[in-house]
């Protein structure tokens, strides 16, 4: 009966409900809906979803802080998972690309998980990626913090005007309106940047190492 809730003209209606439930439910409602984040993002859900879900509930800056606190406990998880159950099935199949992968990992982990998060965000399969590379937990964490934030904050901003004006305004809705063209401006500033950033200090320091 799922139908119903994505009726456009009832979808108003529903997100208000929606809304109410989690106002009632107060902090325990908001840890749940973490927990649940959390365990859907180990399980490859991509977490642009769980981070426009919050959006939807608890506006932007809610989205913001749940998609940094999901994402980031989740990757502890899954890099914890992947030296224990993974890598060495990986390095078996692998091991003569993985280690000139990891040369370069070893010298430049930090800068490289950074480069990674802006670039893929959080894909299901980088994930996994980074838990089997010679990462130190550290550059891991710090390295998804601040890779992961400014796409959290550009989708869960978007995912806030898009899913209010759908549900109270749809009138309002269209490409050109500012509350989505800024945010698409700053998405194309991210990637300009990282372009910069990547041919002046990432590439040449691989190519020295």
């Amino acid at each position: 009966d799922l139908g119903r809730f994505a009726d456009r003209e009832q979808f108003g209606a529903h997100l208000a409900a929606l809304r109410g439930w989690q106002l009632q439910a107060g902090w325990l409602g908001m840890t749940e809906f973490a927990l649940a984040g959390i365990t859907v993002i180990v399980l490859n859900v991509p977490c642009v979803l769980v981070v426009l879900a919050a959006a939807a509930l608890y506006g932007a800056m809610g989205g913001i802080v749940m998609g940094v606190l999901t994402l980031n406990v989740a990757s502890v998880i899954i890099y914890l998972a992947g030296r224990h159950l993974g890598r060495a099935a990986v390095m078996r199949v692998f091991g003569r690309i993985m280690q000139r992968v990891e040369a370069h990992f070893g010298n430049h982990g930090l800068i490289s998980v950074i480069h990674l998060r802006l670039l893929f965000f959080a894909l299901p399969p980088v994930n996994w990626f980074l838990a089997v590379m010679n990462l130190r937990l550290r550059d891991m964490v710090l390295g998804t913090l601040i890779g992961s934030f400014p796409k959290i904050a550009l989708y869960a901003w978007l995912g806030d005007v898009v899913i209010e004006k759908l549900a109270f305004h749809p009138e309002r809705l269209h490409w050109y309106s500012p509350e989505l063209l800024t945010p698409m401006l700053a998405g194309i500033g991210l990637s300009l940047m990282l372009r910069v950033v990547d041919q002046r200090w990432i590439t040449p320091r691989a190519e020295q190492a």
